[in-house]
């Protein structure tokens, strides 16, 4: 009998507990009928083509033909709105939308209103970051609640980035700080900008007392002495190339050097990292290295997970959780990745593959 790592047994562990956390999927058939797929089931929820829609890990939200904001969400489909919105975008547990400067969050099959004056907003997995531009304030709905990070101000921040469950922001004091599982924290003082981006529980950032450095988990890092040419951060993770033209990854409290020479591209997406190491495929997940192809496919996407691909004679592939699997012999048509989840067309024919199953809709 072969025994598993302990390393790649926990790969398979975790996917084991997200697996089905992200199973939805939607597309228009070969009659432009909106069907959506919802862990195995397939539900037909417009006969009139959509104008627009946006996959969810709990919803899916569109707009449909007569400019009505709908989600769908176990298993119903609920009407947001009969106006025509201004902007909305679906998440792992949200789905944030405004009309002109009404901002509102359909959470947990609840809608709540956010701002009426809305300035500007963005949307992560489970946090909405908003700027109110009659109270002047910067505030964050998380878990439920909303929160005021900075106001007293005309321009309360700068700047901010948000990512899965955190935002990091520069207030008009050129104070550095995070909001994170409630709290807002000071990382540090500025005296110039720096660049800077957040994922999910990470902030990599720049500062003037240490090159490069990381908010993870309440712990800080400090990386390197110089700013990195570039940098990217996803699930727990960031990777970057320093100024020796090496690729690091910081993951679980740790550095990893992952080529000694800057590579043509590299990815980061969610727990992913994907480059191209001398024209091989290759991507770190979890801590283990895996080489895909020795080639760059022609086309691929990248979410949660996952990696769907198509090989040279234009079959798709996916990489999931540390395995490589042919999803199919057929030469498609188009695919869609959606977290864990494939659509796919051959012969205008439409496939949903997940969880190592494939359901011909």
């Amino acid at each position: 009998m072969k025994h598993l790592s302990p390393l790649l047994a926990l790969v398979f562990m975790v996917c084991s507990f997200t697996i089905k956390a992200q199973n939805m999927a939607a597309y228009l058939d070969y009659k432009n009928y909106f069907f959506t797929f919802d862990d195995g089931t397939r539900a037909e929820l417009e006969y009139l083509p959509v104008k627009s829609f946006q996959v969810g890990g709990n919803a899916v939200a569109y707009v449909d033909n007569k400019d009505n904001f709908k989600v769908f969400y176990k298993g119903e489909t609920i009407t947001l709105s009969e106006n025509t919105i201004s902007k909305y975008a679906a998440s792992d547990y949200l789905v944030a939308y405004s009309t002109f400067s009404v901002l509102n969050v359909f959470d947990n099959g609840k809608v709540t209103l956010l701002s009426k004056y809305v300035q500007s907003y963005d949307t992560g997995d489970s946090i909405v970051a908003f700027l109110d531009s009659r109270a002047y304030a910067f505030k964050a709905y998380y878990n439920g609640s909303i929160t005021t990070l900075e106001d007293g101000n005309a321009t309360p921040v700068t700047n901010f980035a948000l990512g899965d469950n955190i935002v990091a922001y520069v207030n008009y004091l050129n104070q550095f700080k995070v909001f994170y599982r409630g709290q807002s924290i000071k990382l540090t003082e500025l005296n110039r900008a720096f660049p800077y981006k957040a994922g999910k529980n990470i902030v990599a950032y720049g500062n003037d007392n240490y090159g490069f450095s990381i908010f993870h988990k309440w712990l800080k890092y400090d990386l390197e002495k110089f700013q990195p040419k570039s940098f990217g951060v996803g699930d727990d993770l960031a990777a970057f190339v320093n100024t020796n033209e090496e690729l690091k990854v910081f993951y679980d409290g740790k550095m990893k050097v992952l080529t000694t020479f800057e590579p043509p591209f590299y990815r980061v997406v969610d727990s992913l990292v994907v480059y191209n190491e001398a024209q091989r495929f290759k991507v770190f997940y979890r801590g283990i290295v895996y080489t895909l192809e020795n080639y760059i496919p022609s086309e691929y996407q990248i979410d949660f997970n996952t990696i769907a691909y198509l090989d040279l004679q234009g079959r798709l592939k996916s990489f999931h959780c540390g395995k490589i699997t042919m999803v199919t012999n057929s030469a498609i048509d188009t695919f869609n990745l959606y977290r864990n989840v494939i659509s796919y067309k051959v012969t205008n024919r439409n496939y949903i593959y997940y969880n190592s199953k494939t359901y011909n809709q």
